[in-house]
């Protein structure tokens, strides 16, 4: 196939990022109108728990797990109680698994609300990623979302990735192997406090190494596409076609927040699971 879109999906056994995949496939398929390759390691669970996911996954690629990573993930103010599996370091295979001649990977939490992304299909870039933000509660600002250390690099999204089966794209996902596999010694360089992989730092480090190790360059673009932020201390309250009803976290209270043709980033996990039940119900 020429081209379309890659969405991985491990789940931990408290977060369905399987379900969250086809959901999040349903939008691809209404607003990108693109076919949609799910790379996962349990095709049987999609099988006996979702019998209509072939209206919006056409291919299910088989992929082991990855070795994984604990994290403590929020339900608005509530955290859960003890740290959750975190499996999330898979994505620097995207370049040797993918289907596509031109591929777009995204978040399986990223709810695509226009056709924006499409615009990267029509450039000659061979590989870009997500730069440029906007947080749902305008009233905050978050430096840990911007650089990937205080005194460190700008900080790209891995929520979005664009390449084309290129020399350029697979040097960018060698590269990323390569920090991957040597992690600890680039969390160092880099004054990277967390211990665990995120694959948003191994990536901005190597745009950083691609470029000559120099901060100012014209590449990589930005995917030319807004992207929002909700953090996972806010919550998803529902969604009608494009437009997202959140309440974004105060110092104190929530603010109520619509967005329309906003392509999200819903970081509380369990708020959309249950929306997407709800969702669901009537496939």
């Amino acid at each position: 196939m020429n081209k379309g879109v890659v969405l991985f999906a491990f789940n931990n056994g408290r977060i369905d990022y399987i379900k969250q995949a086809i959901y999040c496939a349903k939008r691809v398929k209404n607003y990108l109108k693109l076919p949609v390759q799910l790379i996962t390691n349990d095709k049987e669970y999609i099988e006996s728990n979702f019998p209509f996911y072939k209206k919006y996954i056409d291919n299910v690629t088989h992929c082991d797990a990855p070795a994984s990573s604990t994290k403590t993930f929020h339900n608005g103010i509530y955290a859960n109680k003890g740290k959750l599996k975190w499996i999330n370091s898979a994505r620097d295979s995207a370049y040797e698994l993918s289907i596509f001649e031109k591929t777009l990977v995204i978040d399986t939490d990223l709810l695509i609300s226009n056709d924006k992304l499409l615009t990267c299909f029509d450039t000659p870039e061979d590989f870009m990623i997500a730069k440029d933000y906007h947080m749902v509660n305008t009233q905050k600002h978050y430096a840990s979302l911007d650089r990937i250390s205080d005194k460190s690099i700008p900080m790209y999204w891995a929520t979005i990735l664009y390449f084309t089966k290129s020399t350029t794209a697979k040097t960018v996902f060698d590269t990323v192997q390569h920090i991957k596999e040597n992690y600890n010694y680039y969390r160092l360089t880099y004054d990277i406090v967390e211990t665990k992989f995120r694959n948003d730092f191994a990536f901005s480090i190597a745009v950083h190494m691609m470029r000559g190790f120099v901060e100012d360059s014209n590449w990589p673009m930005s995917v030319p596409s807004d992207m929002w932020v909700s953090i996972d201390k806010d919550v998803l309250i529902d969604i009608k076609d494009n437009s997202i009803q959140l309440l974004t976290q105060r110092e104190y209270d929530y603010l109520a927040v619509k967005l329309t043709d906003a392509t999200t980033h819903i970081m509380n996990k369990f708020s959309l699971d249950k929306f997407i039940d709800t969702e669901f119900a009537n496939e």
